[in-house]
């Protein structure tokens, strides 16, 4: 058993789906719902596949698990590619009236949020914080 703490990476899929929300209420008050939900499924996108890869990568802690970590990470990012790929090709194929723009710069921002996000989380395995 170990004493290490996991990451609150669950504030990266928070702060996310925040941005893509913010940003497409944003963009229907001033370009329509449209632009709106455009936005709001290119932020889904990034925050989804996101989300997989945090269930999976975060699964397993410890010297005595590092097969298993290593094994859940390549899972977890793998799967996070294949998602996103999904994703993207079933919003260009099944929905007629998309705005593409909106939504890759929605994915782009979203994305953006969660790599700062995770540039900056305050993190210390043990919970010392010395």
């Amino acid at each position: 058993m170990s004493n290490l703490k996991a990451p609150p990476v669950y504030k990266v899929i928070v702060a996310q789906l925040m941005t893509a929300v913010v940003l497409a209420a944003i963009s229907l008050l001033f370009s329509g719902i449209i632009m709106a939900y455009s936005v709001l499924l290119g932020g889904l996108i990034s925050t989804l596949p996101n989300s997989y890869f945090v269930l999976h990568a975060f699964r397993y802690q410890g010297a005595r698990n590092a097969e298993k970590v290593v094994k859940s990470f390549i899972k977890g990012e793998l799967g996070k590619i294949v998602i996103t790929i999904v994703l993207f090709a079933l919003s260009f194929t099944l929905i007629t009236t998309l705005n593409e723009l909106a939504l890759i710069l929605g994915f782009i921002a979203t994305h953006f949020v969660g790599v700062m996000m995770s540039g900056m989380m305050h993190y210390t395995p043990t919970g010392n914080n010395t």
